[in-house]
């Protein structure tokens, strides 16, 4: 795909600050046709992975959400077994609903991180219980940091939306 010019990034960005907004709206916004934004947004949702609502968590029933931190145990195995354990480990993963990202990194002495979200605490502990148990083969040691999301102890809410100021 050829590379997105300056004003398909400023669309991008304009739909990641609300993906609902009209194609006439868009052009308004833009100063350019709204045919011009039909046809570049079809250029530009070549890179988009979905749309999505980020819904206020706590009224949906979300309480806790959660960053669990990993030590992979096959990280300087044979390479086939480190095959089958990212496969077996990315496949548990995505059977998690309540996990929203999962990956592979380096830091602080970790292997990887995995985001989730929680009802209540007695869920993430099911789901701390049911992730070390079930990944025991792949993991050496896990830890987790858990915040409760309430409206009170949130500093800035999560949105992809703040992204379209970074210069």
């Amino acid at each position: 795909m050829k590379e997105l010019d300056t004003l398909d990034y400023k669309l991008l960005w304009e739909l990641i600050k609300d993906s609902r907004r009209s194609d006439r709206n868009l052009a308004k916004t833009l100063q350019i046709s709204q045919p011009t934004v039909t046809r570049r947004r079809a250029k530009v949702e070549k890179i988009i992975d979905g749309y999505t609502a980020i819904p206020k968590f706590p009224r949906i029933g979300f309480e806790i959400v959660a960053f669990t931190f990993v030590k992979s145990r096959v990280k300087y195995g044979v390479a086939e077994k480190q095959k089958e354990a990212l496969k077996k480990t990315r496949e548990w993963f995505m059977k998690q609903p309540n996990v929203v990202f999962s990956v592979s990194g380096q830091g602080m002495g970790w292997d990887g991180v995995c985001i989730s979200f929680h009802k209540s605490y007695s869920d993430f502990a099911n789901f701390v219980r049911t992730h070390d148990s079930e990944l025991s083969d792949f993991i050496v040691e896990s830890q987790t940091f858990i915040a409760d999301i309430s409206s009170e102890t949130v500093m800035k809410p999560f949105h992809f939306k703040y992204l379209a100021d970074v210069k």
